[in-house]
Parts: C-alpha cells; structure tokens; sequence
C-alpha cells in the first residue's frame, strides 16, 4: 500500500493537454470534441477517482449518469439538461456542483472547460432507478451553523456541501473518511502526523487520503466546498 499523505492539484498539472483523451463516437451527438485527464489519484477498490479534466464543444449522449460526480468549474460554464423535464441548469467557473448517480441528463458544452473532478463509482454498487435528487446539486454560497450538506448518495456514503471554519487550532485528528477540499475564501495549514506541513490558500484544491491523522491551523476564516466519501470495507476474497 503507498504511503498515505496529503495531496495538492494544480489547476494546471505538468504536461496536461499534450496527450488527448480516447473517446468513443457513441459517446456523443455531436462531432467528438477533444478531451484531457489527468488523475491525481485513482483507486479501483473503492471505485475513487480524483483529477483535473477539459473539453472543448461537445453534446454528450443523454443517459443515466454512472457515478456520483463532484466538480468544481476551473474556467468556462457547462448546461446540464434534465432529459425527462427538458429543463436545463448552468453552472459557471468558482461554482461547485454534484451530478448525482442515477441522473438522466445531458452534458451540453458550448466553448472550453476545465474542472476539478471527483468521481465515486464503486464496483459494486448499481446505478438507481430512481437518483437521492431529481437534480444537480448545486453547493450553497452560505453556511448554517457552520456546515451544510448539499447533497448525499442512497446509501449515505458520498456527502458534498459548504463548510465554514473561523480562527482555530485543531490538534491531530484522524480523519476517517477520504476529503476533498476546494478552498473559496481563507487559508490553512494543516500538518500530516509525520510532520509534514502544508497550507493552502483560497482557489486552491487538496485531497485527504482516508485514515491519516492530521492537525489543523486556521489563521483566517474559511469557506470550503468539499465532498466525503466513507471507504467502502473490501472482502479479501474479492482481491485478485
């Protein structure tokens, strides 16, 4: 197993765009449009993906949508269609939002896109008939008491929202559940178990492996769109 620690994206990773993606015509109505990915993490057990993805023009072909997805939009604005209502929502660059499992929907680009992705798909867990929101869940712009929860899957695994942590000092804490951070407003430092330290600064993104304990050092109030996902137990018999 690799060493557990904190990782940092870049809104521009080393070399992204020189290799576009392999995508499939069935994909789409439109002409295919010319994708790239670059992944920061992946871990096919948990069916947990994490990265930085783009596109240009493109109209996805309408089906349910296969995974929970959390995205925060980089540069350019996306329109989502709800393909049993016909009516459309738009999400713009700064925005966060969740395409939940189950969705049937339609991804309508008009211009160029990047985004941070968040991507839960486990193995073993089948697309619902019927989605936990009949809706991309967009995340608010205001905290009640501190937190809010935007959205949360079926089974209560997958939780994305808005949180706000003012002026504090957390000590080490083992965080239970794999975290994905995009910060809107503030900064932190938060320092891994073993020591190493890092800070953060709004506009930034960061991803918390599961089971790493952690302190936390907030010198200014915060705002963060984040997504926690619970790790999903692996029988040892399904290991190959």
């Amino acid at each position: 197993m690799s060493e557990k620690k904190i990782i940092r994206l870049s809104q521009t990773p080393p070399e992204f765009g020189d290799t576009p993606d392999e995508l499939a015509p069935e994909m789409f109505v439109s002409t295919l449009p010319i994708q790239h990915s670059h992944s920061y993490f992946e871990d096919d057990e948990q069916g947990l993906y994490i990265g930085v993805w783009d596109t240009d023009d493109m109209v996805e072909a309408a089906n349910p949508y296969p995974c929970d997805e959390f995205m925060v939009i980089i540069e350019g604005s996306v329109e989502i269609k709800n393909v049993q209502s016909g009516l459309s929502e738009t999400v713009h660059a700064g925005e966060s939002f969740v395409i939940p499992k189950g969705y049937n929907c339609q991804w309508r680009q008009q211009g160029y896109l990047r985004k941070f992705y968040v991507i839960s798909e486990h193995p073993n867990e089948m697309i619902p008939q019927q989605p936990s929101l009949s809706a991309i869940a967009k995340i608010n712009s205001k905290t009640q008491q501190g937190k809010n929860f935007c959205y949360q899957d079926n089974n209560q695994r997958f939780t994305a929202g808005l949180k706000e942590n003012f002026i504090s000092e957390v000590p080490l804490t083992l965080n239970s559940n794999n975290t994905f951070i995009y910060l809107k407003k503030g900064s932190v430092t938060i320092t891994e178990s073993a020591g190493k330290e890092h800070t953060f600064r709004s506009g930034e993104a960061f991803f918390i492996p599961a089971n790493l304990a952690c302190s936390w050092s907030f010198t200014e109030n915060t705002l963060q769109h984040y997504v926690e996902i619970t790790p999903v137990k692996v029988d040892q018999n399904e290991r190959h």
